[in-house]
């Protein structure tokens, strides 16, 4: 019995710190990615509007 509650200790503080880790790391690749997004955005559309005229 004290075994198993060591393995479910062990795994919530593991759960606990990859949240904690985690969490950060995502929301620092959402926002770069967000800023890479509206850094390239008006290129992409110019460059969508090259190829639709090319297709005309």
């Amino acid at each position: 019995m004290a075994e198993a509650l060591a393995w479910l200790l062990f795994f919530g503080k593991l759960l606990l710190m990859m949240l904690l880790v985690g969490l950060p790391l995502l929301l620092i690749i959402i926002f770069l990615a967000n800023a890479t997004y509206k850094r390239l955005s008006p290129k992409l559309e110019e460059w969508e509007r090259k190829r639709d005229q090319s297709k005309k």
